[in-house]
């Protein structure tokens, strides 16, 4: 016996390449595995990696991996970061509408004695950009800074700012409006509670930034986006990790060869990143009056290991709600690309289970991170629960649960027009009676309708921040619905969420300037240092060279960029930012003022 499973293990060893077989180890693991995609999917990608989750990569044992057209696939396992699952990876694609079987030694959920298969899907046409007008970089709409030529960020006001606003600053991704030109440049940025910039990073091409928040990745405060073309309402592109000196420390893009959309990008405490994903598939339509050959989009939602990029999670919309559950009419020609769910936020449950939203389904859905199944819908065709008076929504964003279980939301009631204004609210559930009540509700006075976008964030203190998604404006509420404050872009833009956060951050880079003289003694300065949060005031040198700089004047910052007149007839100058305790904190390049026209 002995002499048998030495011989097997080399044998294993020596035909991985070759056969499709992968052996990590002898010894089989005999606890439930969960495996993505999951079994029985039907719409998985060509490009799909096998991805084993709730046993370490060294216990996966014997893996043998054929499809019904393409026949056995070589290839290899690799681990998690976490050491707590691993991934098979194909040596080459599946084929379109093939079955793929895969015979394992584990206990696989939802399998038969190790073994599972899944379908691969026919893809639809891929998912392209759409073409942006130019930024519109001048104008009263626009900030312009002498020491920052390159930056050209819409300019925001505050027209309500009451006590008790919650500390932190501000987050949003700011865009022009489709078909509306707003003026600025694209980009995420960050403001203060007065609504003045702190930092700013400017788009360039098609692309936007969304979804600009603080979150947490490897213990550390991080700001992250989701970054990439827009068309239609759909994505693709990748998230973005930045820490608090604005490097970028991880690029994640979804995994099987996907593209993030850009309605999610969460980072959890294990170093996992949910995104979703929409992919064209061809798929029939028949059953709803549709086109039998029409292109769907599949939404997809996955966790993706930031630190290898593997897949540790994959749920496929189709496979589990129906195209009748959506409001949005099946198309009827050929070839159009069918949105009939649309997901619009993913978070994670206290039990570890993800809760997805749909726009067009106006559905709340809680998934089983086992097997993939649901466990239960809240509101929509077929809700598990009886929804009380005002608990409904429609076309609803961002749903979220409390510690408490509230889950809130959302709620745009547009487009088309459902409500005659959008709300945020929290919803509480009895998931043993079956009911769902009304607990919250926030409107803003005089009404808002929100097309598109927006999100609800419960702030530490009990307050809670509205961003309007279409409707250009963020708003936060005292826990009784009173307004307590108000931040307006200019017409013609918008941020798909908005978010208010503590950030510390610690640039490296220097403070930018620029400088004019009159030829008469009389210098213009103009000081900046993007990203700066800490900055009380700036000192002004001067000196006949660059290492030879001495004082002559110190100025209280007023904005992003702070100007000040200074007598000198030195040739060169620069500027050091100090903190409210006069400590310097950077001094930027010596320079040359320009002569004054």
């Amino acid at each position: 016996m002995v002499a048998g499973a030495l011989s097997r293990m080399l044998a294993c060893a020596t035909a991985t390449v070759a056969t499709g077989l992968v052996c990590a180890s002898a010894a089989a693991a005999t606890a439930p595995v969960s495996v993505y995609p999951s079994p029985g999917t039907r719409l998985a990608s060509p490009s799909a990696q096998i991805s084993f989750r709730g046993v370490g990569a060294a216990a996966v044992g014997t893996v043998t991996v054929s499809g019904s057209r393409s026949g056995a696939h070589p290839g290899k396992l690799a681990g998690h970061s976490d050491g707590k699952g691993a991934s098979f990876l194909p040596d080459h694609p599946f084929a379109a509408g093939e079955t793929v079987t895969v015979h394992t030694g584990l206990a696989v959920r939802g399998g038969h004695d190790g073994t599972f298969s899944i379908q691969i899907a026919t893809q639809g046409p891929p998912l392209t950009a759409a073409g942006v007008p130019a930024a519109i970089t001048s104008g009263s709409g626009v900030q312009r800074f002498h020491s920052r030529p390159d930056l050209a960020p819409a300019k925001l006001s505050v027209a309500t700012s009451k006590p008790g606003v919650a500390p932190g600053f501000l987050f949003l991704g700011q865009f022009s409006a489709p078909g509306q030109h707003g003026p600025g440049q694209a980009g995420p940025m960050v403001v203060d509670p007065q609504g003045r910039l702190i930092w700013f990073h400017a788009m360039h091409g098609t692309q936007l930034a969304l979804d600009v928040r603080v979150q947490q990745y490897g213990g550390q405060p991080v700001m992250t986006w989701w970054q990439g073309d827009v068309n239609a309402g759909v994505g693709i592109g990748s998230g973005m990790i930045f820490d608090r000196a604005y490097h970028r420390i991880a690029v994640v893009n979804a995994g099987n060869g996907y593209r993030a959309d850009p309605h999610e990008f969460l980072l959890t405490p294990s170093g996992t990143a949910f995104v979703g994903v929409e992919n064209p598939v061809v798929y029939d339509l028949s059953s709803v009056h549709g086109a039998k050959r029409a292109v769907v989009l599949d939404s997809v939602v996955q966790a993706i290991d930031v630190k290898t990029g593997l897949v540790q999670f994959e749920w496929h919309s189709l496979d589990h709600v129906a195209p009748s559950e959506s409001y949005i009419p099946p198309v009827t020609v050929d070839g159009h690309v069918y949105d009939y769910f649309h997901i619009n936020s993913i978070t994670v449950n206290r039990d570890g289970d993800p809760i997805v939203s749909a726009r067009n389904t106006w559905g709340v859905y809680k998934i089983d991170a086992g097997t993939g199944a649901l466990v239960w819908r809240l509101n929509g065709k077929k809700s598990s629960f009886t929804m009380a008076q005002g608990s409904t929504f429609a076309w609803q964003h961002d749903a979220r649960i409390l510690p408490d279980g509230t889950i809130t939301l959302f709620d745009d009631g547009a487009a088309p027009a459902v409500h005659t204004q959008s709300h945020g609210i929290g919803i509480r559930v009895d998931t043993h009676k079956k009911s769902a009540w009304l607990v919250h509700d926030f409107v803003h006075t005089p009404k808002v309708l929100s097309n598109s976008q927006g999100n609800m964030q419960t702030l530490p203190n009990s307050n809670t921040l509205v961003g309007w998604g279409s409707a250009p404006l963020a708003s936060e509420f005292s826990p009784g619905g009173k307004l307590l404050f108000d931040l307006r872009f200019p017409l013609g833009d918008e941020s798909y969420r908005a978010y208010r956060s503590p950030w510390d951050p610690r640039p490296t880079s220097t403070p930018a300037i620029a400088a004019s003289s009159d030829g008469k003694g009389t210098a213009t300065i103009y000081a900046s240092w993007n990203g700066a949060a800490n900055v009380a005031s700036w000192e002004v040198l001067a000196g006949a060279s660059a290492s030879a700089l001495a004082p002559v004047a110190s100025v209280k910052k007023t904005d992003f960029e702070t100007k000040a007149t200074v007598k000198t007839t030195r040739p060169f100058v620069a500027v050091r930012a100090k903190n409210a305790a006069g400590a310097v904190l950077s001094t930027s390049a010596a320079i040359t003022p320009k002569k004054a026209p």
